[in-house]
């Protein structure tokens, strides 16, 4: 699902740019190759950017292989 239709960035979009470091809508913006231009989905953006970070924080930590 498209988060920003003027810029055509999508839900996965975002995502990926979140496990790059994004925190803000500007972030998205960067990562994406994008700028801003009507700001409608800026609300839309921090939420996902909150609901991924909350999701991979409660996602448990990955097994270290044995030498």
């Amino acid at each position: 699902m498209y988060l920003c239709i003027c810029q055509a960035i999508r839900e996965r979009d975002v995502d990926a740019a979140i496990r790059a470091g994004a925190r803000k809508p500007s972030d998205v913006f960067r990562a994406c190759g994008k700028n801003p231009q009507c700001g409608s989905c800026a609300c839309d953006l921090r939420q996902r950017i909150a609901q991924t970070m909350a999701h991979e924080e409660a996602r448990p930590p990955s097994l270290m292989a044995a030498d």
